[in-house]
């Protein structure tokens, strides 16, 4: 039978099936009634399984995916250009099993060319001043909602999360928030995945300050995230986010280094997720960090890549803040890392939010520690638990080498 004659028959079967339905029958026929209208159905769906995918096969020619009409044209070569971006390799590779006097040969290339062709400066300037514009006590920590002008002349707000009692002077930690509630969020006004870490930690007693990023919390749009917007004004303006931000960044760590009480040869950063990567980023760039904290960040290798099925009208597009443009001809993912030795680094991860590669990443950064002779301060653990701030293991490591 023909495609016509298979739907032909469904159909009819089908409409056959309706009218029965509406007779009204004695009890005496109402059983052969059901019986036939149960045929009835099963021929239609026999009917409409035969005819169906012809018919879906007709309708994919007329009508591609999209609804875009049929065109000849086949798409070839690299059209996201993602297959470049994952080919390019640095121009100073990781002097791989030489001396720790090559490796801070390479260090100083790599952080030489980032200054150069990325705009990233971590310079120390004077501390601008700072204002308190409210405190309160949260259990036995004072927190304080304080502001600093930063490098361009913009106000950036911060908690300050203090201790009282116990030692002074103490060590620090700069607490970088995450995509979210902002700084709401790291000093436990928010509840999101990262638990409050400028709070937390301080109630372990560590002096903590928790700068905004720009573009979110009380620098984003009426309240609302814009970072988006942020990112693309720097990429405009010839430069990018982290550019903008890390020079933030350096004068917040500025700041609580001068912060009465704290011991400046003994300050930390700490991050998660996006405030991870600006650890490693600050961590690396910037001397006066001691030990850095990277949570849900940090475990793959090789150069940024991108995901080309991600879809533009969906939303899904890469979010700019990552993007340094030119930095995969300079450094590969675990180049990061590797800059931040011969000084502590803690990369945490959850079993639930673990890269295939992490086992690579650990053994590439291990390297970098390994030709200074220093191994122990590199750690990445993997604890139970997915895309979220990792407190105890922190905790314990910032009491060894803090």
């Amino acid at each position: 039978m023909t495609t016509a004659s298979w739907l032909t028959l469904a159909v009819a079967a089908l409409a056959c099936h309706e009218w029965l339905v509406t007779i009204p029958g004695s009890s005496r026929s109402r059983k052969f009634h059901m019986t036939l209208r149960y045929l009835l159905l099963l021929v239609a769906l026999a009917g409409s399984a035969k005819a169906g995918p012809a018919i879906l096969a007709r309708l994919d020619g007329l009508v591609p995916t999209g609804g875009s009409p049929v065109s000849p044209f086949v798409a070839q070569g690299d059209t996201s250009f993602t297959e470049a971006l994952s080919r390019q390799r640095p121009e100073w590779p990781f002097p791989s099993g030489q001396s720790s006097g090559a490796v801070e040969m390479w260090r100083g290339q790599v952080i030489q060319a980032l200054r150069d062709q990325t705009g990233l400066v971590a310079d120390v300037q004077a501390p601008a001043p700072v204002k308190i514009l409210r405190s309160e006590m949260v259990g036995d920590v004072r927190r304080s909602l304080v502001t600093f002008t930063s490098w361009d002349g913009t106000a950036i707000p911060a908690y300050v999360h203090e201790p009282t009692g116990g030692v002074s002077p103490r060590a620090a930690v700069l607490v970088l928030a995450g995509h979210g509630g902002g700084i709401a969020a790291t000093a436990g006004l928010v509840e999101d995945y990262q638990h409050g870490a400028a709070l937390s930690l301080a109630r372990r007693g560590y002096l903590t300050l928790a700068p905004e990023l720009r573009g979110f919390g009380l620098l984003g749009a009426q309240g609302m995230a814009n970072h988006r917007v942020v990112s693309a004004a720097a990429l405009e303006a010839g430069t990018s986010y982290k550019a903008v931000v890390l020079r933030d960044l350096v004068g917040a760590l500025t700041v609580l280094a001068q912060w009465p009480g704290v011991d400046p040869q003994r300050l930390a950063v700490a991050g998660t997720s996006l405030g991870g990567e600006l650890a490693v980023l600050l961590g690396a760039l910037d001397e006066r960090v001691r030990v850095v904290l990277s949570s849900s960040y940090g475990g793959t290798i090789g150069p940024v890549t991108l995901d080309e099925d991600l879809a533009d009208d969906a939303g899904q597009s890469p979010h700019g803040c990552h993007t340094i443009p030119g930095a995969n001809r300079i450094l590969h993912q675990e180049d990061w890392a590797r800059l931040v030795a011969p000084r502590a680094l803690l990369v945490a991860r959850g079993d639930k939010n673990t890269p295939r590669d992490a086992n690579l990443f650990d053994t590439a950064v291990r390297e970098a520690y390994s030709a200074h002779a220093v191994a122990d301060r590199f750690l990445l653990t993997i604890e139970p638990g997915a895309h979220e701030f990792y407190l105890e293991p922190s905790v314990r490591f910032l009491d060894r080498w803090l």
